[in-house]
């Protein structure tokens, strides 16, 4: 893939996400006055451009582009990013449907309940893991899978969730 035809996919994925977020009426960001939310203020959470669920973003993007340099190794790092972007724009569309919410058994009356991203944090969480990709992409294979390893720790032991933790708790709701 060109790196035209990688912008063209990348540009084509962002505004069908911001599309999808506008039918959802998901708000643009969060007129709180903050950037990044610390696990502490969770109403802020996905609300702001960048919270502790971002470095998530990062990991996928980065082990994502380790397992397509294996499957595909001739592709350019624009092929590589477009991929991400493409597989992040569909994780954003599926975890912020209705029903992926509900499926988490939130109580809507809770203020600190998760009702879905904004724009802007749907946006920074692709960016990252655009990111993990292309910082993982020269490094090698080990000290990715540990650069991994220390942030899954972290975030489980920092905000008690993780990829891990998440998905038990997924595969628990689920009837």
């Amino acid at each position: 893939m060109s790196r035209r035809v990688a912008v063209i996919v990348i540009v084509a994925a962002t505004l069908l996400k911001l599309a999808f977020f506008a039918v959802l009426d998901r708000p643009w960001g969060c007129d709180c006055g903050q950037i990044w939310a610390m696990p502490d203020n969770p109403s802020v959470n996905s609300r702001v451009m960048l919270d502790p669920y971002t470095l998530m973003h990062l990991v996928t993007g980065a082990l994502l582009v380790l397992l397509l340099t294996r499957l595909r190794p001739r592709w350019s790092l624009w092929a590589l990013v477009a991929t991400v972007v493409i597989s992040s724009t569909v994780w954003e569309l599926v975890e912020n449907l209705p029903a992926s919410i509900d499926l988490f058994g939130y109580d809507p009356g809770d203020p600190l309940a998760y009702r879905g991203d904004s724009r802007l944090n749907a946006l920074a969480d692709t960016a990252a893991a655009a990111l993990g990709a292309v910082l993982a992409r020269p490094l090698p294979l080990w000290l990715v899978l540990a650069a991994v390893a220390a942030i899954e720790l972290g975030l489980s032991l920092w905000i008690g969730d993780g990829f891990v933790i998440a998905t038990l708790r997924a595969v628990l709701a689920l009837p």
